[in-house]
């Protein structure tokens, strides 16, 4: 009965998660993706006047039932040098977090909101055009918080290159804390196009949490 709940409140809750860069109107990207710890989809459109909405699905390793989250963003503010600073909010019903430490919980949902900003900018290289984003995200659980640790912070920071028309490199730090739990994760990517699609992979590994390697493999698509 709280799956029937939360999925009731996920459908009427407002949608986040895209960058800081809002997608061209009438577009849609695609993105497949897997590694030892989840698969994914996600999935953006360029709405009217600057707005993208999206959702994304997520089906992590040893669980039930999946993640399902649903967002928007847009820009508010450009600057003269061609940065960009975009806000966002998001909804996302999964099972609860709390399943990990208390099983009994296995399979019983919550739904957690997210309010962000999104910063990013453009620039030149002497190995081509690059880009830096900083994107800042704090979310509430609206549903029972049942081991009651408050907010979670999550601070991603990226850097990107591309050397070549079909190659994209890229680098990102991705933090995360709730109560005293906190995970750091580095990632990089490389990204060749064939076409409108993009074959993606992404090794990273854990410094704080989990410190496993991982390879997350991917195709991206737009059109």
């Amino acid at each position: 009965m709280r799956w029937i709940f939360a999925v009731l409140v996920w459908c009427f809750a407002a949608q986040v998660q895209a960058g800081a860069w809002p997608r061209e109107q009438g577009t849609v990207f695609i993105a497949l993706s897997a590694d030892a710890s989840r698969a994914q989809l996600y999935a953006e459109y360029g709405a009217r006047n600057d707005w993208t909405l999206g959702a994304e699905v997520s089906m992590p390793k040893d669980r039930r039932l999946p993640d399902i989250s649903q967002f928007l963003h847009h820009p508010i503010w450009r600057g003269a040098g061609g940065a960009i600073l975009s806000a966002g909010l998001a909804a996302e019903l999964r099972e609860t977090t709390a399943a990990a430490i208390l099983p009994m919980l296995k399979g019983e949902a919550e739904i957690a909101v997210r309010g962000g900003l999104f910063w990013g900018k453009g620039f030149q290289t002497r190995f081509g055009d690059g880009w830096a984003t900083l994107d800042a995200q704090v979310e509430g659980i609206v549903t029972t918080d049942w081991l009651d640790t408050g907010p979670a912070l999550k601070l991603d920071a990226g850097v990107g290159i591309k050397p070549i028309t079909a190659l994209m490199l890229t680098a990102q730090a991705q933090y995360w804390r709730r109560g005293a739990v906190e995970e750091l994760r580095l990632e990089t990517g490389a990204a060749w196009a064939i076409g409108k699609v993009q074959l993606v992979a992404q090794p990273s590994i854990g410094v704080l949490g989990p410190s496993d390697a991982r390879v997350k493999i991917g195709v991206w698509m737009s059109f």
